[in-house]
């Protein structure tokens, strides 16, 4: 975590460590790794890889659950909604995918950071441009939805027929562009 020159050739080797073995993910929970993960959260060059890592390591906790319970301390859900918050926007796809794996993973995890504030920062999100994007996001949405204590409080809450129906709507209007004018100009 220090400014030594060496640090560009260890992380690389730590966050590929959580891809390894069994043994090595163990050895990296037993020795605060996933602390490291949750820390490089806050660096702009190595966050992506460090919540790969994060979700790598939860998709192979053993039965003792022990990274979920890790991830599942106030200060670990609060750097993960965090990130989500303040993610630049050229990582913001790159992220998706892991915290889809993360709240899929692990039903508790999920609707820890449900009601800690993930649901209407994914919900405000819905208006990305990216198709991809958006289709992670409903994917995240219907997971968190799945999950949540109080499913039909989420909805009225956070005005989610209304958003939809927008996105709908939205998306509508564009394929009429499309129509009309032809693939190139859409």
């Amino acid at each position: 975590m220090s400014d030594s020159t060496l640090r560009q050739y260890a992380l690389p080797l730590l966050c590929d460590m959580a891809h390894a073995s069994r043994n090595s993910r163990e050895q990296l929970r037993a020795h605060g790794g996933l602390d490291v993960y949750l820390s490089l959260l806050e660096d702009n060059i190595w966050s992506v890889t460090s919540l790969d890592s994060i979700a790598v390591c939860l998709a192979h906790d053993n039965e003792n659950r022990k990274v979920e319970q890790a991830l599942l301390k106030k200060d670990a859900i609060q750097k993960l909604v965090k990130f989500f918050q303040c993610c630049p926007e050229q990582h913001f796809l790159h992220i998706l995918e892991p915290f889809l794996k993360i709240i899929t993973k692990s039903s508790r995890i999920n609707t820890t950071l449900a009601v800690n504030g993930l649901t209407p920062l994914l919900i405000l999100r819905l208006d990305h441009p990216d198709a991809i994007a958006r289709l992670n996001l409903l994917k995240l949405i219907k997971a968190v939805y799945e999950h949540h204590p109080r499913p039909k409080q989420l909805i009225v809450e956070n005005d989610l027929p209304q958003k939809l129906k927008n996105l709908i709507e939205e998306r509508r209007g564009e394929e009429r562009w499309t129509e009309f004018w032809g693939p190139s100009f859409g």
